[in-house]
């Protein structure tokens, strides 16, 4: 044992100068091959236990802008684990945890510092520095509200054609978020193409919210990021209103002229559910007893079959004005062959059923001078198909006299193909 010991302390200066010197070489081997260098990273902002606030009816009124921030993180460690960290930056998790808002109440701004980890990579990281080391939350009420989907279609349809009502999953969706962003959505509205609703095939299409200017809405969450909608192609057709007035007025009083704003409604639905339809039939007008001029307003949809609507752009509702007074009327009655069909087409064969009765009023001595046989009048045709349609029928009149409505009923078929005509034999030659 004395002898290790002398062995050992013999020339001890020596030995520790020439340990010290292996040690700094072995240092200087170590960063040579792997240098420690630093680098800088950037992470999103994680936002942790957020069901503190929600438990409660609160949220973040500026959680939008905290999910799009970014951290600015600097790791300090060998040049070989940096790069491995280049490649997997996920390692480095910028974090917020949202516990330190168990207190905070609607309206409350709460600095909450960030907190960086590394999550993998192993051990050899060492977090220099983060940027902003604080961040501060904004406490909201969390408020929702329910919306219809409005969808809109971008581009112009061929002429002629048209859209049914579209069909949409889910109609009324859920809007939730800081009150004073939901509170900013007007309209939840989907975008869709003229190109795609054409293919007559449900169509998947993402909604987003929209204020009142059309702006999108950022930091509101939909329950349905998407909605299935579907159209079916619709035709047009033009027909006439009609209302029957019953009753009879006070003695002494006549029934003038009946007007109908508008005299004739364009109705949009298929073609199957417009060829059912020969004019709109209102209900009817009880004049029994009346002295006074009767206004009666009709809110069109009331009367139409289900799928079909009217025309958009064009008027929602009829007036009809049934005239009282005490000029004298008269009963005339127009043939056929009195009235002209316009708005015929090549091909088409149209032929009126029967004649129409007119009930002209005025003054006497302009009823007694008028001659029914000179009378002329005037039906519409234009856009009717084959089969029976009514429609109204316009007559000129002398000055001072007027007459209410009557509708005349007109046949529409396919005109007949001429037959060729007979080939006569063409007598025999002489031989």
């Amino acid at each position: 044992m004395k002898r290790f010991q002398e062995l050992l302390m013999k020339d001890i200066g020596w030995k520790l100068l020439s340990v010290a010197i292996a040690a700094v070489m072995w240092f200087m081997v170590i960063n040579i091959t792997q240098p420690v260098d630093t680098r800088g990273y950037s992470r999103p902002l994680v936002l942790e236990n957020m069901d503190t606030l929600t438990r409660r009816g609160l949220t973040l009124g500026n959680g939008e802008e905290l999910r799009n921030m970014k951290i600015s993180v600097k790791i300090k460690a060998q040049r070989t684990a940096l790069d491995r960290l280049n490649q997997s930056a996920e390692w480095i998790k910028a974090s917020l945890d949202l516990s330190a808002l168990e207190n905070a109440v609607n309206g409350d701004t709460v600095s909450i510092p960030v907190e960086v980890a590394m999550t993998g990579g192993g051990a050899g990281y060492d977090i220099v520095s983060k940027a902003p080391t604080a961040v501060e939350a904004v406490v909201e009420t969390l408020m929702s509200k329910q919306m219809p989907v409005d969808i809109v279609v971008n581009g112009e349809l061929p002429e002629g054609v048209y859209l049914s009502e579209p069909q949409i999953s889910g109609e009324k969706i859920t809007v939730s978020g800081p009150a004073s962003l939901v509170k900013r959505v007007a309209a939840v509205r989907a975008f869709v193409s003229v190109e795609d609703v054409q293919k007559a095939e449900p169509l998947r299409v993402r909604v987003a919210a929209y204020d009142a200017n059309g702006e999108g809405v950022r930091g509101v969450t939909i329950n349905t990021a998407e909605v299935t909608v579907s159209y079916t192609m619709h035709g047009a057709k033009q027909v006439p209103v009609m209302v029957d007035i019953t009753g009879v007025p006070a003695a002494g009083h006549k029934i003038g002229e009946v007007t109908s704003s508008p005299q004739s409604v364009e109705l949009i639905g298929t073609n199957e559910a417009l060829d059912k339809i020969t004019a709109l039939q209102l209900e009817s007008i009880d004049i029994s007893g009346r002295t006074l001029t009767l206004t009666r307003n009709y809110r069109l949809a009331d009367y139409l079959p289900e799928g079909v609507r009217v025309k958009e752009g064009t008027e929602e509702n009829v007036r009809i004005v049934v005239e009282i007074g005490q000029q004298e009327s008269r009963e005339v009655i127009l043939q056929p062959e009195q009235l002209e069909i316009l708005g015929q087409e090549d091909g088409l064969e149209y032929r009126l059923e029967n004649g129409v009765t007119l009930i002209v009023s005025g003054e006497q001595e302009a009823l007694d001078a008028l001659q029914p046989e000179t009378l002329h009048g005037t039906v519409n045709a234009a856009g009717l198909s084959e089969g029976t349609h009514t429609a109204i029928v316009h007559v000129e009149l002398p000055e001072g006299l007027t007459a209410g409505l009557t509708y005349a009923n007109i046949s529409i078929s396919a005109a007949a193909a001429e037959e060729p005509p007979e080939q006569q034999d063409e007598p025999a030659g002489e031989e």
